[in-house]
């Protein structure tokens, strides 16, 4: 996770996340998830090509992110921290608070066939089983 640029004065907080400096790819799209029942869980996907940085601007939200290297997870809960999401990464959201706003910048426009939503194809996918890994 990183720490955002933030400058604070008498008038309030400024935070940066900037395209080449905290997020280094070119931003394609940006959306934010918000409005999530308790309980309720997003992504459970991966994406074969976009790279995903992802702020909680508001509340707090868990990451799981899974890759060849293995699983970790991330709670988001600080507007001036983010987390990059590389390609090829499984990542599983969930445990927003009810005030919780996730915002995403990432570097390539929505495509279907871009995202794997099988966590058994996931695992073929990166070459790894469920029983030896």
């Amino acid at each position: 996770m990183d720490s955002l640029r933030t400058f604070t004065d008498s008038r309030g907080s400024l935070t940066i996340a900037e395209e080449g400096h905290e997020v280094p790819f070119k931003i394609q799209r940006v959306y934010w998830i918000h409005n999530v029942p308790g309980g309720e869980e997003r992504g459970k996907h991966s994406n074969k090509v976009s790279w995903e940085y992802v702020v909680a601007v508001n509340g707090s939200v868990e990451i799981t992110l899974e890759d060849i290297n293995g699983r970790k997870t991330y709670l988001l809960n600080s507007k001036d921290k983010g987390l990059l999401i590389p390609p090829d990464t499984w990542d599983e959201i969930r445990n927003f608070s009810p005030d919780a706003i996730l915002l995403v910048l990432a570097s390539h426009a929505y495509d279907e066939s871009a995202y794997i939503n099988s966590y058994e194809e996931f695992l073929q996918y990166i070459g790894k089983n469920q029983k030896g890994q």
